[in-house]
């Protein structure tokens, strides 16, 4: 448990033993069972949090339905940030995927911590970075790539959603329908049977 929070802390920053302790008294343990809402459309994100075990699935919704805006699993954050920062209400939602083990991190403490050294601002940067980068990047993907090489990038650089997740979440985390998707994988499969 602690190995996933420690080592999820310094890929970003090569904090101190002493400042992880102190990271580690501000995170506060919460389970949710599959399909709890971690957050709800209207409410604030007053927390970060860090998946210790199981996965979360942030979407918006819309008369279209569902679209899912990012999954996280162990030793990863998640959150709606822009809520988060500017402590203003969500348009979105956090849905347990499977039972989750979660630390959540709380807009107050994380200011604690900024103030105590410059290398919890860092991380915080850091993870506002990354955080802005794959937003960024996602919205670029929908935008210039065919959904057949959305699906490539996802297969190269996340290949554990493949077993983790329905095809339908996966489809829709894409911008495709659930059968354009079944397409998609019978062509890339194929392809890989051809090359290989």
């Amino acid at each position: 448990m602690y190995e996933v929070i420690t080592e999820s802390l310094r890929t970003l920053v090569d904090f101190s033993d002493e400042e992880l302790f102190l990271f580690m008294q501000k995170l506060k343990p919460l389970s949710l069972k599959k399909y709890d809402l971690y957050l709800k459309e209207g409410r604030v994100c007053n927390n970060m949090v860090l998946v210790s075990k199981g996965g979360l699935r942030y979407f918006s919704k819309s008369e279209k339905g569902d679209h899912t805006i990012g999954f996280a699993f162990e030793g990863e954050w998640l959150g709606d940030y822009e809520s988060f920062l500017l402590q203003t209400p969500s348009p979105d939602y956090i849905e347990a995927l499977e039972d989750c083990e979660l630390y959540t991190l709380s807009y107050t403490d994380m200011q604690t911590l900024y103030k105590h050294s410059q290398r919890f601002e860092r991380f915080g940067r850091l993870m506002a970075e990354k955080l802005f980068l794959a937003t960024a990047r996602s919205k670029r993907n929908l935008m210039l790539q065919t959904a057949k090489e959305r699906y490539i990038a996802l297969l190269n650089s996340r290949p554990h959603i493949f077993e983790r997740l329905p095809q339908h979440l996966i489809a829709s985390y894409l911008g495709i329908q659930p059968q354009s998707l079944s397409r998609i994988r019978a062509e890339v499969g194929k392809m890989k049977v051809n090359i290989g």
